[in-house]
């Protein structure tokens, strides 16, 4: 089990508005008129939404694709998160990362970033540390000028299609959506849970190999995996 952390800033906690008022809503992000035109096959392909960035992967879109999918995660959840958010290290990450969570913020969800990870980190966290979802910034092989938007379900296999359908929805149909300024969720920077993923590792790699005292030279091409995989083999005795 995985807590929620304590926040770090003295911020009191949101009030609802009294019921005697009508509380403050932004019927839409204003972003709709900058996604851009989005082509007429589906956004989500066999492993989520890849493209070009600044062709159709852009922040606008970004933030639309957050929003909705935080309405469809905490519709299924029916509570506020967590969601487990990790990237790779192309350059367009931070971006992307950036805005998918405003857009999950905004749907009232609280978002746990764990940085640069391989994407079976994100599947791992997401199971282990009960969370609502997950959702991981890459596009694995594809040339470093692409990026891609992949989601997890709870049970931290790929999102099933009928949900990716109804994100789709929500984005390809321009509604507005009420969002209350007291119920936005928050972002928690952790890379700290990578350690868990980590310790997971440990068993598989000992179950088909003694590492001790073995040299290894690892090839990792700056690739999700860098920060994680020269840590793991040494603790293992390598």
């Amino acid at each position: 089990m995985v807590a929620t952390p304590a926040r770090t800033q003295n911020f009191s906690s949101p009030q609802k508005p009294a019921n005697t008022a009508q509380p403050r809503t932004i019927s839409h992000f204003g972003f709709i008129d900058q996604v851009g035109e989005l082509p007429t096959t589906p956004l989500f392909g066999t492993d989520g939404i890849r493209g070009r960035v600044g062709g159709l992967l852009n922040a606008p879109l970004a933030l639309q694709v957050g929003f909705w999918a935080g309405q469809v995660l905490r519709q299924q959840a029916n509570h506020p998160g967590p969601v487990i958010l990790g990237q790779d290290t192309r350059t367009s990450g931070n971006m992307l990362a950036m805005a998918l969570s405003a857009g999950l913020i905004a749907a009232g969800l609280e978002v746990w970033h764990i940085g640069v990870c391989p994407t079976p980190g994100v599947s791992y966290l997401t199971l282990t540390s009960e969370a609502i979802g997950g959702v991981m910034i890459s596009a694995s092989h594809n040339p470093p000028e692409d990026n891609g938007i992949k989601f997890f379900g709870k049970d931290g296999t790929k999102l099933s299609t009928a949900l990716q359908e109804q994100i789709e929805a929500g984005i390809r149909g321009n509604a507005d959506f009420p969002i209350v300024y007291s119920e936005c969720g928050q972002h928690y920077y952790r890379p700290e849970l990578i350690r868990n993923y980590a310790q997971s590792l440990h068993g598989p790699l000992l179950s088909v190999s003694n590492l001790h005292g073995m040299r290894v030279v690892l090839d990792l091409a700056w690739g999700a995996a860098v920060p994680l995989a020269a840590q793991v083999f040494t603790e293992m005795g390598a």
